[in-house]
C-alpha cells in the first residue's frame, strides 16, 4: 500500500437549497491501517515505523508513538526527553503555520507565495539544537506579525488587530482581512448547532475519551466526548487567550476566530512563551497497555498500543481531523444556514472554512442544488 493510498481524501458535499446550504456531508477515505501495518511488530520496530508511515505531523506521531509504547512498558520520562519532545513538537507546529501563512495565504489572497522566508524558517528548525523561537523569530516578526512577537501574544486585543489587518503589511494580514471583509461571522454555528471545543487531555476528560475509545471500535472515524463531536486545535488551546477569546465573543468561532488563534499560536512560539497548557503526555492503562498523546498544530492526536511480551497486538490511533471534520462536527455546524450570491462565493466561503480547520488529508469540495 502506497502513501498515496494510506491518505485517502475528505469527499465534501455542499447541498444547497433557495441559495442557502441545507446539508454538509463528509466520507473520509483515508483507511484505518495502523493496527494492520503494526500489530505483531516488536514495540521498537512499530516505534520506528509510523513516523514513515504517518508522514503528516509525522514529527509528532513518532512522539505519540513513543509515548504510547513507554507507558505500556511502564517506563517514566525524563525530563531531557519530555524537553526534547516538546521542542519537536513545537517545531512541527510552527512549519505547519508558515507554510499556511508564507504559501497559502499568499496564494489566496492574489499575492505570491514568500517560499524564501518559508525555506530560512524550515532550514533553521532542522537544527534540532536551535530553540524554536531563535528559528523562526526573524522570519515571524518580519512576514507574518510585522513587529514583536511577544508583543502580539502577551498585549494582543482587538483593537490592535485590528490596526494590524488594515495595514496589509503581510500576506498573513491580507489574509484575515480578506476574511474580515467577507463577514467576520462567517463560519460561525449558531447557538443550536455548537460544537464544544476539545477541554485540555487530562484528567477527567481524559478517562471520558478513553472511556469512548474503549466502547467503539469506529472511535477513530468519528471521535466524540460524551457522545458529542468536538473541535480540537489552535482556538481549543488559545481559547482563553485575550484576544481569541474577544473575537470569539464578538464574532463566535468563525473563520477569523480560528486564523487569529493560529497567528497567535505562532506568535507564542516565536516568542518562546510557553504553552497555555501540556502539549504531549501519556498513561499506563494495564499492564502492556499505553497511550500517548500530543497536541499538534491540527490539534490532538491519540495513540494506543497493546503490548505482549513487547510485541504489537493491537494498535489505534485517533487523528485530529477525524474530530474537526467529524460528519457531525464543526464544517457542517459553519456551513449550515450559509446565504451567497452565487456558487463562487459559496465555495470560496466552504474553502476557507475548510482551511480553518485544516484536514491533514487532501479534500474534494462538490456544491449540490435541489
Amino acid at each position: 500500500m502506497s502513501n498515496g493510498d494510506l491518505a485517502g481524501e475528505l469527499a465534501i458535499r455542499v447541498q444547497l437549497r433557495d441559495e442557502r446550504v441545507a446539508a454538509v456531508t463528509i466520507e473520509s477515505t483515508r483507511p484505518q491501517v495502523a493496527d494492520k501495518l503494526l500489530a505483531g511488530r516488536t514495540a521498537d520496530d512499530a516505534v520506528a515505523l509510523v513516523p514513515r508511515v504517518f508522514t503528516i505531523c509525522g514529527r509528532s506521531q513518532a512522539v505519540a508513538a513513543q509515548l504510547a509504547v513507554e507507558a505500556a512498558r511502564g517506563a517514566a520520562m525524563t525530563a531531557a526527553a519530555r524537553a526534547q519532545r516538546t521542542r519537536a513538537i513545537e517545531a512541527e507546529m510552527a512549519h505547519e503555520y508558515l507554510w499556511h501563512a508564507l504559501i497559502d495565504w499568499p496564494k489566496a489572497t492574489g499575492g505570491l507565495a514568500q517560499r524564501d522566508a518559508f525555506a530560512r524558517a524550515r532550514d533553521a528548525l532542522a537544527g534540532e539544537d536551535t530553540p524554536v523561537a531563535d528559528a523562526i523569530g526573524p522570519v515571524v516578526e518580519r512576514e507574518v506579525l510585522a513587529g514583536a512577537s511577544g508583543a502580539w501574544y502577551d498585549g494582543a486585543h482587538v483593537p490592535a488587530f485590528e490596526i494590524w489587518i488594515a495595514r496589509a503589511a503581510t500576506p498573513a494580514a491580507r489574509m484575515l482581512g480578506a476574511v474580515q471583509r467577507d463577514g467576520a461571522r462567517r463560519g460561525a454555528p449558531g447557538d443550536a448547532r455548537a460544537v464544544p471545543l476539545l477541554p485540555a487531555f487530562e484528567g477527567v476528560t481524559a478517562s471520558r475519551v478513553l472511556g469512548a475509545l474503549e466502547a467503539d471500535a469506529q472511535f477513530e472515524r468519528a471521535p466524540t466526548l460524551d457522545g458529542k463531536p468536538c473541535e480540537t486545535g489552535a482556538i481549543a488551546r488559545l481559547a482563553a487567550h485575550p484576544l481569541v477569546a474577544a473575537l470569539n465573543a464578538s464574532y463566535g468561532r468563525s473563520v477569523l476566530t480560528r486564523l487569529a488563534a493560529r497567528v497567535t499560536e505562532l506568535a507564542r512560539l516565536a516568542a518562546g512563551q510557553p504553552a497555555p497548557r501540556p502539549l504531549a503526555g501519556n498513561r499506563k492503562l494495564a499492564d502492556g497497555r499505553g497511550l500517548g498523546w500530543v497536541e499538534t498544530a491540527r490539534g490532538l492526536l491519540l495513540h494506543v498500543v497493546d503490548l505482549a511480551h513487547d510485541e504489537v497486538k493491537r494498535y489505534r490511533i485517533v487523528a485530529p481531523t477525524e474530530w474537526n471534520f467529524h460528519p457531525r462536527g464543526a464544517l457542517p455546524a459553519g456551513l449550515i444556514d450559509t446565504r451567497a450570491l452565487n456558487d463562487r462565493e459559496l465555495r470560496r466561503r466552504a474553502e476557507w472554512l475548510v482551511q480553518a480547520l485544516d484536514p491533514c488529508v487532501t479534500h474534494r469540495l462538490e456544491l449540490a442544488h435541489a
